[in-house]
């Protein structure tokens, strides 16, 4: 077992070599834009039409905040709304500050956990509300790809959104299956982590505990898709704010293959994958590298700003009081 310098050390390197990752990346791309080109894009951005995508987003992360509360109620979890928009947003700021893509998740359920004393309910229920919003870019990735891909003809689009489903499938499969289940533990204890079986265990009991609340999940899945929605809206929104001319159905091809390949854990809250891998998706529809990065990163700032609000939530301290559950 690593002690905790170690284990600390360990977490330090791996986030400065994914750092060095999203810098390598940024620069291989930049070397290749034309940067008078971005720098044109930058200056002559329409700010209504930026402002308009950022109340957007924070207008999806309320609704994000419903589904979450939808799925904490049905596992008799009641904390105040306000409360979890407090804690939601604490989690964005967290998700984009540390190292993992997951820590705001984890700082989430730590938050409810010690104000409910459930933990794996918690746990639970924000692992459920991702998976409902995977699912739900595949679903929106698989629409999108029929009447776009006649435009796009690129089939390594198609082996990725494949490949994305498939994988969403799978995982959903193995959190419901007994055999893949014991199968996941026996990997557990060959890589020496079998001191984590009773907590995964029970982790995975409050999840299948979900499959018995079925009203709750389609709930949550119908909002995922309004949210992905939203998403994807916020993107073309940000476009037209750059005045670039890319019609929105490809976004709804795009954006989830964006959003898929940026959750790769190898660089630092995706920057340098998800510029990457805009600049080409969208250079199948006419649009140039200037005009795929400005994007991308326009996206970053409307996430980067509004998580920061997260950040003042943190240090106000509001989540800080127990609550009866």
């Amino acid at each position: 077992m690593l002690k905790p310098a170690s284990r600390s050390a360990t977490k330090a390197w791996q986030f400065w070599l994914k750092l060095v990752v999203s810098i390598a990346l940024l620069a291989l791309l930049l070397a290749k834009t034309d940067l008078q080109a971005l720098g044109t894009l930058f200056r002559s951005l329409r700010i209504s039409i930026f402002f308009g995508s950022i109340l957007l987003y924070l207008l999806a992360q309320l609704l994000s905040t419903v589904r979450w509360r939808c799925l904490l109620q049905a596992e008799k979890i009641h904390l105040p709304f306000w409360r979890l928009i407090l804690l939601y947003y604490e989690g964005m700021f967290f998700n984009l500050m540390l190292p993992t893509a997951i820590g705001g998740d984890l700082v989430r359920g730590y938050r409810v956990s010690r104000l409910t004393e459930r933990r794996e309910a918690s746990l639970a229920s924000i692992l459920v509300e991702r998976l409902s919003g995977f699912v739900a870019l595949a679903i929106i990735g698989c629409i999108a790809i029929i009447p776009a891909y006649a435009h796009v003809n690129d089939p390594l689009i198609v082996w990725l959104m494949a490949g994305s489903a498939a994988g969403m499938v799978a995982l959903i499969a193995s959190l419901l299956s007994d055999r893949l289940q014991a199968l996941f533990f026996r990997l557990l204890h060959g890589v020496g982590l079998g001191r984590f079986h009773d907590t995964v265990h029970r982790l995975y009991e409050a999840v299948q505990q979900y499959w018995t609340h079925r009203r709750a999940l389609l709930v949550a899945l119908g909002l995922s898709l309004i949210l992905q929605s939203m998403v994807i809206t916020i993107f073309f929104l940000i476009s037209q704010a750059l005045n670039l001319s890319v019609p929105l159905r490809y976004f709804f091809l795009f954006v989830p293959l964006i959003s898929v390949i940026s959750m790769l854990p190898i660089s630092v809250a995706g920057l340098g994958l998800r510029e990457g891998s805009a600049v080409y998706l969208f250079s199948k529809v006419g649009m140039d590298s200037a005009g795929a990065i400005s994007l991308s990163l326009l996206w970053f700032a409307v996430t980067a700003l509004c998580s920061g609000l997260g950040g003042i939530a943190f240090l106000v301290g509001h989540s800080q009081h127990q609550i009866d559950p």
